[in-house]
């Protein structure tokens, strides 16, 4: 899953910041491609503002947000998708060999 599914799991709300989608995700992800030269930096600017802007309006707001999850799309089998599970974390060195 994303990076903001380990908040979802635990309870937590986890929102997920995009940018334009210039093929990063066909032609680089994960690959050996996938390197600093690819880094779009008005992108990364323009998330790092809405992340504090979206962090500061949170810490103001006298409510909280909802914490209720709603219902997941169906996946391509026609199922619907289920929300992460919470997971213990894996400390230990010996389990990254």
């Amino acid at each position: 899953g994303s990076d903001h599914a380990s908040f979802v799991a635990a309870g937590v709300p986890g929102f997920s910041l995009g940018s334009l989608n210039w093929g990063y995700f066909g032609y680089t992800w994960h690959t050996t491609k996938d390197t600093y030269d690819k880094i779009v930096f008005d992108e990364v600017k323009n998330n790092v503002i809405l992340t504090a802007t979206l962090a500061y309006m949170a810490s103001e707001d006298p409510e909280f947000t909802s914490r209720e999850r709603r219902t997941m799309p169906e996946n391509d089998k026609g199922e619907v998708a289920k929300w992460p599970e919470l997971k213990e974390p894996r400390r230990d060195s010996k389990d990254y060999k």
